[in-house]
């Protein structure tokens, strides 16, 4: 992904550019801006989602969501961390209903800590608990649904040292759930 000047990725500036110019009343700029969101959420779930149709489904209820709730986006801010996190909610919202964990580990972070560990548990309340690092990590990737790269290039440190921060966070969270149950 390339870099601007002010460091923002550039497929970033696309949707803030886009929701920039439907606000003033584009509505081809809107479409488009649906249309990119869509390619990124459905990146974001295909990661997170098993079955296709359930991809669709929860994309959907996304985008609805994006519509609907365009007007709590402040202009100022970026498009992106919005967007993901409307589309994460929506998520664990479709994960409530089956009964499935709203945490879910990446592949690329070869970690062997079972999801199913966090089910129906505080999330933020755990990520309290934990080094500011490794819970930023975990917030990129796990609720943002960023790739490890994608959240090294945000924060500015290695591939590498990510993937460290959010497999150690990821036991961390696994030992004081552990503690929690005895």
């Amino acid at each position: 992904m390339g870099r601007t000047d002010n460091h923002k990725p550039a497929s970033a500036d696309t949707l803030d550019r886009l929701m920039a110019a439907s606000r003033e009343g584009d509505r081809k700029a809107y479409r488009q801006f649906l249309a990119e969101a869509s390619v990124r959420i459905r990146s974001m779930l295909a990661r997170k989602v098993g079955a296709y149709s359930e991809l669709e489904d929860v994309l959907q209820e996304c985008l609805i969501a994006l519509h609907t709730k365009r007007h709590t986006l402040d202009p100022g801010r970026p498009v992106g961390p919005w967007m993901y996190a409307i589309a994460n909610y929506k998520l664990i919202d479709h994960w409530r209903k089956r009964g499935r964990s709203p945490l879910v580990l990446d592949d690329d972070a070869d970690m062997d800590v079972a999801a199913d560990t966090f089910a129906g548990m505080d999330v933020e309340g755990l990520l309290g608990a934990l080094p500011e690092a490794q819970a930023e990590a975990i917030r990129l990737t796990h609720i943002e649904g960023l790739t490890n790269r994608e959240a090294s290039d945000r924060i500015g440190i290695g591939h590498s040292a990510m993937k460290l921060r959010v497999h150690r966070g990821m036991l961390r969270l696994k030992e004081i759930v552990d503690e929690q149950e005895r």
